[in-house]
């Protein structure tokens, strides 16, 4: 484990010899060979021994270069462009998922290159077979989902229309029934209302993305008049089908999203809905082999959504190592501490990004998103989820700050520092679990007994738990007093401390003006705007946290970057580069979501017109 050095006077330069033998060097890296560094230009810490000459390195930059382009390309441009149009259900994501594998094949072509033209450099490094593992999995959930189109494709082949319309109305699903395509139906989240939204029921709605709010209102006067002739021609019964992978999607009564058939909603949620349709027995009360079935099925996707979207989080910590690898970083007794800082900053970071993307609308079905939840269906809050992370990762942290020690060793002041934390979140994510638990709500408001006059305030309808931010908050504030060896350390702590701990006091805000007008009147989002200074502060926070792991400091220290302003900047400028491209996803999702209802809508009128013919 790294010592802080917690009775030693923080000091300005940095201490060669005292890092050298207290750590040791390490061989010349695959940095130091692509870009021909020596003793004078390292600055992570390399040893070179006199047989080094840097003009003979045998680097391979430019391999590295297209490299690390394309995997980024693939995993984080292509990828979530893919994941976004395949959760609308646009046949568009077929497209642009080969173009995703071939970016992300040439990325590993070009990596395997650069491992065989150059020698091991870090010894026991899992990089590369960590990114085959990540490549055949994508190929491997391309090929599933392609079945379904492979199938299409034949039966057009043995058909006698070879259009180009019959094409794409077979192959790519133009029909109305093509969209809810058997089971290779996207069953994008498991957040399904069963039964019907109280807004919709009161009044009938156009479909509203969250994203925006505004939609066209071009063919108005058809909403009503189809929804009118479909109910009355095959006595459907509307059910409220909201996932959150739709981010906030709505889908009103009349609308082919929303159509089912029995006197009750469908239990079947978004899943497979017109074969259900087809089967009545699926809603019926007593179980058959056909609704177990489609249950494995409905389950089946469920763990295939969670899979496609795992991509993206197992990406991201195959692009972590790979830079650990590519400038020699965490090795020897350093890779607790980089572990600690990795992990830790990325948990910060990944909570920053999903606390925006609640703020833009995600999870709104949920009532994640600062809104009334739809419906009367009861779903766990997102201050329990929240409350639960905190809870697990308290108890793990708490046993882990001993590793590196030996049995009988004295407790240090740093690990009393950081135990100290991880019982804070233990204890404090338990608390958090116990008051959003409505088991334990109704007993403690039983205190009062039942009298018949009794009204639940409108606060009752949300969740107003300060304990996650107070834990994060709390932390900040600890980490950015935390003692460090050299000054530069100590200022970079009290930058993430302060950003972490500013988050939170914004999120504090929210629940303040929340409190005084809880967001009960809408399911649409209430966008409090305290919440983007929230994301911004957590995600912001994580990232220089990962920077302030001591070998990055101690780089930037020998490089003459050790400059708390560069430090800012460059991470304020990483995080609102995040944040614009998850809008840019989320407004990709929502056009496309928008696009294939209005071509439903179309094939619709046009089905009903000749219906009446």
């Amino acid at each position: 484990m790294h010592d802080h050095g917690e009775h030693q006077v923080a000091g300005d330069e940095l201490d060669e010899s005292e890092i050298h033998n207290a750590w040791h060097s390490f061989p010349p890296t695959y940095l130091a060979a692509d870009f021909r560094l020596n003793n004078d230009t390292a600055i992570f810490g390399e040893e070179f021994d006199a047989e080094w000459d840097p003009d003979e390195a045998n680097g391979h930059r430019g391999l590295m270069m297209l490299h690390v382009l394309a995997m980024i390309g693939a995993y984080f441009v292509a990828l979530p462009i893919v994941l976004a149009l395949r959760a609308a259900n646009s046949p568009a994501h077929y497209l642009v998922n080969l173009g995703f594998l071939a970016i992300a094949g040439v990325g590993w072509l070009s990596g395997v290159a650069y491992s065989a033209a150059t020698p091991d450099r870090y010894i026991g490094n899992k990089h590369g077979s960590l990114g085959t593992v990540l490549l055949l999995t994508s190929i491997a959930l391309a090929a599933l989902d392609s079945l379904g189109l492979i199938s299409r494709t034949i039966a057009f082949v043995k058909s006698d229309d070879r259009s180009w319309s019959a094409f794409c109305s077979q192959v790519f699903g133009g029909k109305t029934a093509r969209w809810l395509d058997g089971p290779n139906h996207r069953f994008e989240m498991v957040g399904l209302m069963d039964r019907q939204s109280e807004e919709v029921q009161q009044r009938q709605a156009d479909p509203v993305f969250a994203i925006g709010g505004e939609d066209d209102e071009v063919d108005e006067p058809f909403h009503h008049q189809s929804r009118r002739t479909l109910r009355r021609e095959s006595e459907l019964t509307p059910i409220h089908r909201d996932s959150a992978g739709s981010d906030g999607t709505l889908h009103e009564p009349g609308s082919p999203s929303s159509l089912g058939e029995g006197k009750r909603p469908s239990r079947l949620g978004a899943f497979d809905f017109d074969q259900a349709a087809r089967d009545p027995a699926v809603d019926s009360d007593e179980p058959t082999s056909s609704s177990r079935r489609l249950s494995w099925r409905r389950l089946g996707e469920i763990i295939l959504t969670w899979l496609r979207r795992f991509q993206v989080v197992f990406a991201y910590v195959v692009t972590l190592l790979g830079m650990t690898v590519y400038v020699g970083m965490c090795r020897g007794s350093f890779v607790n501490a980089c572990a600690a800082h990795f992990i830790k900053g990325s948990i910060f970071f990944g909570y920053g990004v999903l606390t925006f993307a609640r703020y833009l609308g995600a999870y709104s079905d949920l009532g994640w998103a600062w809104n009334r939840k739809p419906g009367k269906a009861s779903g766990t809050s997102a201050e329990m989820v929240e409350c639960s992370v905190i809870f697990v990762y308290g108890i793990t942290n708490t046993w882990l700050e001993r590793l590196g020690s030996h049995a009988g060793d004295p407790y240090t002041v740093r690990q009393v520092q950081h135990i100290s934390i991880a019982i804070m979140f233990w204890f404090a994510g338990l608390i958090g679990i116990l008051l959003e638990s409505k088991s334990v709500r109704r007993v403690l408001g039983s205190m009062l007994g039942r009298p018949r006059d009794m009204h639940e305030p409108p606060s009752y309808a949300f969740s107003f738990n300060p304990l996650p931010a107070l834990v994060i908050a709390v932390t900040g504030l600890a980490m950015a007093a935390h003692h460090q060896r050299y000054v530069f350390q100590v200022q970079i702590h009290s930058l993430w401390g302060l950003l972490l701990a500013g988050g939170s006091l914004c999120r504090f805000l929210t629940y303040f003006f929340l409190w005084i007008r809880p967001p009960v009147e809408s399911t649409l989002p209430s966008r409090p705007p305290t919440e983007i200074l929230t994301s911004f502060g957590w995600a912001a926070g994580g990232i220089v946290f990962m920077l302030s792991v001591e070998e990055v400091s101690w780089a930037a220290m020998r490089a003459g970057y050790d400059d708390m302003m560069a430090f800012l900047n460059i991470t304020v400028a990483l995080t609102c580069f995040v944040f614009c491209w998850v809008v840019i996803i989320l407004v990709i999702k929502g056009a496309a979501v928008m696009r294939r209802e209005k071509g439903i809508e179309r094939v619709s009128k046009v089905d009903l017109g000749h219906a009446r013919v």
